[in-house]
């Protein structure tokens, strides 16, 4: 409930004796009244804040009613204080006014106070009621702060419809300076308002006309809206569309001539007389009258959908009637310009603020929400007050607040005099009766209007009497395609595809169309939220592109829409791209969350309080647990918007939505009191499990990191070593050749440069034996910087092992370099300058303009790819299309042997494999500068160590985490040892006999500890990617645990350490030896009548290979519900490259298999689709595969329903693995033989086993 307000003097002329003076002897406030039938008085001790002496109250639970005792403060019969004689107040008595926090009190009502007696006092002294009053003030006013503006974001947000961090957002970025006092009567106050001079907008603006679905009551019929793509938007309801000249001239009268004006080709726009190009003319504006058709070209009408659905959302929640929708329109665009916006060009201000230069203020839009029910008053504020509905603020009536009111005549006034009707005085059967005779006037007027007003189930009155509404309605909210502003000319849409793009045989069927995807774009933070909306068609109308089932060689074109309305062009292959990366296993897109913006409630299907409880065997009363019925409007991150259920929220947003229904003030509503005050109280706890993976830590691998040069030293003067010092001297010595000094002064730069700030951030470098590191970076995010100047890619790690075979295989040599400083090498793609720092020495205070690719840009890392590109391709090499990072030029060994050279690039690390390298890198030395001058065979390459060996009669090379490993556990020991703690020295396998992760029942480690857990698990899974294969099963299940690990986990993780520290050393051999397999495990089959046209899709325009051929062989097994709390089975996979381990897999299956027939399917559908991806990599590589991929499985079943033509599937459930991995077979990419158990590599990847079984496996490839 609001604050309420009690007259002292009312209490005291009752008997009730009140201390509300704080500066009296004993500086102790109280109130104390009579106990009926008891010999006890109430003490109600005050506090104080501000200038307000209170107590806090609360609403009593219908058990406090009927159980505790009602005090009574005040006399029910009227209290008239003109008829008291009181005397006037002292000089020095503070005029104090006693406020309630829960009772609602009127001045011309009494009051009665009921109040849970939560302790007596003692037994105290009864005052006398005719006390000495000589020092009471007599009150002036009365003040009810229920009619006060309450400047939060609580208020804030309910009022406007909009998120509560988007309302506190709103606050801190504007002003309200126009704070009503709601002094009884009612009396004008003076808006904050502005005085516009014409002025040139910069910018490109839009416009294009609202038609809505029924007229207002002033014969409205649409309305021109004003728009840009900084969000700003503004509304002007219009009788006909020939009224858009008078719109544009209010609205460069208002905010003055925009740069350049985008419009459609509407007669009543272009026509040669039409006071809109008169307007334009007569202001030179430029302007472009977009194609018709051709939606992409206005942005205007993305914006018109975005009012319209928000006109249906506030249509719906307040039920307001269709008519008034020309003022709500109007609201709806002022409020949307004084929010705060999150985007990258706003930065959190107002568009308002982006647009004039202002910061707004927003006093006038904080009293009411719209349709509120409110007091006015006529003839000044001088009649009797009647009853309205509040329609938004009226800007051009008069210098005081002035707002627009629906008189119960249906007329629309506008009155200065204007006031809350409270709750309180809702409750009173005089003003019901008053909304009672409103409410059946104006429906009387709205007769016409479906929606019917104050009634209690919106979908079951209007919106089911008109079926039009309806449609828009469940469009807005469920945030589907809402009909694009041409619509009102006749064009209309199907079922199938969007409104303006007929059925053609390429769009029936078209998986692609109305696809939903994130998409990064220029100048937003996040990807933002995008629609493929239709094909992209040629001149000549014909679509772009042909369809493949492979996304790989699909080479059609898509128009994508954002929720703006703008509208870009993308590949089909990109498109997928984007889809995979952002699903889960289930094919879940996953989104962030931005805010929660409202809820709703179905009160037929949610748990009403009266039966909010069930009975319990000891006899007890326990709440259901339930959240049925309950939904929320959730914005994400990529800006678009979706009802989601309490239930799937509670589980992903649990602390968000937990702070959501306090701040609402749902939280005691039968879905959220069972457990939201719980989260409440481990809130801290929960978010610094759940977000610390993306804390800044103060440690990396166990040394401490410094933030600043001061503490770099510190920390170097504690060690008793210069290692932080020698970095930065290093550092600072190589950058300077990025900057030039301006001689000039500040205010003297050349127009088009932006202010940065740049400091040295410190880094360790793994693959260097923890080599400290100094880098001196720029503030990228201080520049606005396209996302076409800022897209970078680095080679793989299985195209690096592939390669290492090739290279053995073809007798290649292998030299690797290390660029220095690589991005200084680049030219900078922005214009930027900054400060010189402490960094420098004596060039401090200086003004440097940056000149190359400076580390922490955004373009930078895009820059310096680029540029090395470029180098790449005047020596003649191209990039595979597979790996944009690996690229290749056709040579010829002294003997006529053709095959190709490669060059793998990670960043500024080069690897080069020639039968004569030296060429290739003596021309970039000449083109850039290496580390040390120095290139040769490589020793370490991504962390791995790499050496020239012979294993079992075999050149290869080879690959070894040895000196990773080793110096990550001398870091965690020294770790340990400040702790007390130690790994175990007796650990033989990577976890203890018979441990269950999922079982285990420890306490939950601490937000330090939580990330000290996942730290580790960063350090082993690395050590996995280096080769370290024999522990990549341990390692995916601890990793599960990252989000809340117990104590159990973490010792087992430390016990994965104690077994990397008793066994430091395993090999991979990059082995180009083709593997002995008998022919006779193998059977051949005639699939034509199964599957007619399979073959192995092989995409055109690929190098011709050249070299010698290589086989595939896979392991693959699955671990049938090894998770006994899930019942989740394990996938494992091994692949090989003849002899060579290229990937290997350990992961939980996304399903709960019922047999480990399924389980095994499920594992190798994985293992094709891996297979054919390999297949496809090694082709762009320009290598010759030898025949299908060898799959070896240990269940007889799935082997023998994979390879024999005849088999059939009795459990259809499995269908899809079943006949994706018989097509395949069918297509010649893989054959399948049964392997024994006792031999099946990939048996390592999905269980625990003992330290001889291990043993046997491990050594079979890893030596």
């Amino acid at each position: 409930m609001n604050h309420s307000l009690i007259n002292p003097n009312q209490l005291r002329h009752f008997g009730t004796i009140v201390q509300d003076n704080p500066y009296c002897k004993d500086n102790i406030t109280y109130i104390e009244a009579n106990i009926p039938d008891n010999d006890k008085r109430l003490h109600i001790p005050l506090t104080s804040k501000g200038i307000n002496i209170l107590f806090e109250t609360r609403v009593p639970t219908q058990q406090e009613l009927d159980d505790c005792p009602h005090v009574i403060l005040t006399s029910d019969s009227e209290w008239n204080p003109t008829e008291i004689n009181l005397p006037n107040p002292s000089n020095n008595t503070q005029h104090l006014q006693l406020q309630c926090s829960v009772l609602h009190t009127s001045c011309y009502h009494t009051n009665t106070f009921i109040q849970k007696i939560s302790s007596l006092a003692g037994d105290h002294t009864e005052l006398a009621s005719n006390q000495n009053m000589s020092d009471i003030p007599i009150p002036q006013t009365f003040m009810s702060q229920d009619r006060k503006s309450f400047v939060n974001p609580d208020s804030l947000s309910d009022k406007w419809l909009i998120g509560r961090q988007q309302a506190q957002q709103t606050i801190h970025v504007t002003t309200q300076r126009g704070i009503r006092s709601a002094i009884l009567p009612l009396s004008r106050r003076y808006r904050a308002d502005r005085f516009y001079q014409r002025k040139r907008l910069d910018g490109h603006f839009y416009t294009d006309t609202y038609y809505a679905r029924s007229k207002s009551l002033h014969g409205n019929t649409c309305a021109q809206i004003f728009a840009n793509k900084e969000q700003f938007v503004k509304a002007y309801p219009m009788t006909t569309k020939r009224d858009a000249g008078k719109a544009l001239r209010t609205f460069i009268h208002e905010y003055g001539v925009p740069t350049y004006l985008t419009f459609d080709g509407a007669p009543e726009q272009v026509g040669e007389n039409t006071l809109f190009m008169d307007q334009v003319r007569k202001n030179g504006i430029d302007y472009h009258i977009s194609a018709p058709g051709c939606p992409n070209q206005n942005s205007a009408e993305g914006v018109i959908r975005e009012l319209r659905k928000k006109w249906f959302r506030l249509l719906a929640r307040k039920k307001v009637p269709k008519r008034v929708w020309d003022y709500g329109l109007e609201w709806i665009a002022d409020i949307h310009v004084r929010s705060s916006h999150s985007t990258f060009t706003l930065q959190g201000r107002t568009p308002f603020e982006y647009l004039t230069g202002e910061t707004p203020d927003i006093s006038e839009y904080l009293d009411f929400g719209f349709w509120d029910r409110v007091w006015y008053k006529d003839d000044g504020g001088l009649s009797e007050r009647k009853i309205g509905r509040w329609l938004g603020v009226s800007h051009k009536i008069g210098n005081a607040m002035s707002y627009f009111i629906l008189s119960q005549t249906g007329k629309v006034v506008s009155r200065t005099t204007v006031q809350c009707i409270t709750t309180l005085e809702l409750q009173t059967s005089e003003v019901q009766q008053f909304v009672k005779e409103y409410d059946e006037k104006v429906s009387t007027v709205m007769k016409d209007d479906q929606n019917v007003l104050a009634i209690d189930n919106i979908e079951q009155n209007h919106l089911l009497e008109d079926p039009d509404l309806w449609e828009e309605f469940h469009k807005s909210l469920s945030n589907e395609d809402i009909p694009e502003a041409d619509e009102a000319n006749g064009l209309k849409g199907t079922d199938d595809v969007p409104y303006d793009q007929e059925p053609t045989p390429d769009t029936v069927g078209d998986t692609y169309l109305s696809a939903e995807l994130a998409i990064p774009r220029h100048g937003y933070e996040y990807p933002q939220y995008a629609k493929v909306i239709k094909r992209r068609k040629d001149q000549e109308g014909n679509p772009v592109g042909i369809a493949n089932n492979n996304p790989i060689l699909d080479t059609r074109e898509y128009v994508v829409e954002f929720m703006d309305g703008h509208e870009e062009t993308m590949a089909a292959n990109l498109i997928a791209e984007h889809l995979f990366s952002q699903v889960d296993d289930d094919g879940n897109r996953q989104v962030l969350l931005d805010e929660i913006i409202d809820h709703r409630v179905d009160t037929k299907t949610a748990v009403q309080e009266k039966d909010a409880y069930i009975r319990i065997k000891s006899g007890q009363k326990k709440r259901k647990k339930t959240t049925k019925g309950w939904e929320f409007l959730v914005k994400w991150r990529d800006g678009s918007t979706n009802w989601i259920s309490l239930k799937d929220m509670k589980e992903s947003y649990t602390p968000q939505v937990a702070e959501y229904a306090v701040a609402s003030h749902i939280d005691q509503e039968p879905a959220f009191a069972w457990w939201v005050p719980h989260i409440m109280r481990k809130k801290e706890a929960i978010i610094s499990k759940v977000k610390s993976a993306y804390w800044l830590t103060t440690h990396k691998y166990g040394i401490k990191m410094p933030k600043t040069v001061e503490e770099a030293l510190k920390l170097d003067k504690e060690n008793g070593n210069t290692l932080w010092y020698d970095a930065i001297t290093k550092e600072m010595k190589n950058v300077r050749i990025a900057f030039e000094e301006w001689k000039g002064k500040e205010n003297e730069i050349p127009p088009g440069y932006q202010k940065i700030k740049c400091h040295i951030i410190f880094e360790i470098k793994l693959s260097e034996n923890f080599r400290r590191k100094a880098r001196f970076v720029a503030g990228g995010h201080m520049t606005e910087t396209p996302a076409s100047l800022t897209y970078s890619t680095v080679v793989s790690r299985d195209s690096v092992r592939i390669i290492l075979m090739i290279a053995a295989l073809n007798g290649l040599e292998i030299s690797s370099c290390d660029i220095q400083n690589a991005y200084l090498t680049a030219p900078c793609r922005e214009k930027i300058y900054f400060i010189a720092g402490p960094e420098l020495g004596s060039d401090q205070g200086k003004i440097m303009i940056v000149q190359r690719a400076l580390y922490g840009l955004k373009s930078s890392g895009a820059a310096f790819r680029s540029f090395f590109a470029e180098i790449l391709h005047d020596m003649g090499y191209k990039p595979s299309r597979a790996d944009q990072d690996v690229w290749l030029r056709p040579a010829t060994t002294e003997n006529g042997h053709e095959y190709y050279e490669y060059i793998l690039v990670y960043v500024d690390d080069l690897l080069h494999i020639s039968h004569n390298p030296d060429e290739s890198m003596q021309q970039i030395m000449a083109r850039v500068k290496l580390k040390n001058d120095h290139y040769g065979e490589p020793e370490i390459f991504l962390g791995s160590q790499l050496q020239w060996k012979n294993i079992n009669g075999s050149e290869c090379w080879t690959i070894t985490s040895n000196k990773y490993v080793t110096e990550a556990i001398k870091t965690l020991k020294g770790t340990l040892k400040e702790q007390n703690k130690q790994l175990p020295s007796k650990a033989s396998t990577p976890l203890s006999y018979k441990y269950k992760p999922e079982v285990d029942d420890t306490a939950e480690l601490n937000a330090s500890e939580t990330r000290f857990y996942q730290e580790l698990i960063g350090i082993l899974r690395w050590a996995v990617e280096l080769g370290r294969i024999d522990i990549h099963f341990e390692v995916s299940r601890m990793s599960s645990y990252m989000a809340s690990p117990r104590i159990g986990h973490f010792q087992q993780v430390l016990h994965i350490f104690g077994y990397l520290q008793n066994v430091p050393k395993l090999t991979l051999a990059m082995d180009p030896l083709m593997p002995n397999v008998s022919e006779d495990r193998f059977i051949e089959a005639d699939w034509h009548d199964f599957y007619r046209d399979a073959k192995e899709e092989i995409p055109p325009n690929l190098p011709v290979p050249k070299g010698k051929p290589v086989s595939i062989s896979c392991f693959v097994d699955a671990s049938h519900a090894c998770d006994v709390v899930t019942r989740r089975s394990q996938t494992g996979i091994l692949i090989f490259l003849n002899r060579a381990p290229i990937h290997w897999y350990s992961k939980r299956q996304s399903t709960v298999e019922g047999s480990t027939f399924g389980s095994e399917y499920v594992a190798m559908k994985t293992a094709v689709e891996m297979i054919k991806a390999l297949r496809y990599k090694l082709r762009t590589f320009g290598i010759e595969i030898d025949g299908p991929a060898d799959v070896f499985c240990d269940m007889e079943s799935v082997t023998k329903n994979t390879r024999n033509p005849e088999s059939t599937l009795s459990k259809k459930h499995n269908a899809i693995a079943y006949h994706l991995c018989r097509e395949a077979v069918a297509a010649g990419v893989i054959r399948v033989a049964k392997e024994d158990t006792a031999t099946n590599l990939a048996d390592l990847l999905t269980k625990a086993m003992s330290k001889e079984r291990r043993e046997d496996l491990m050594f079979k490839f890893m030596y």
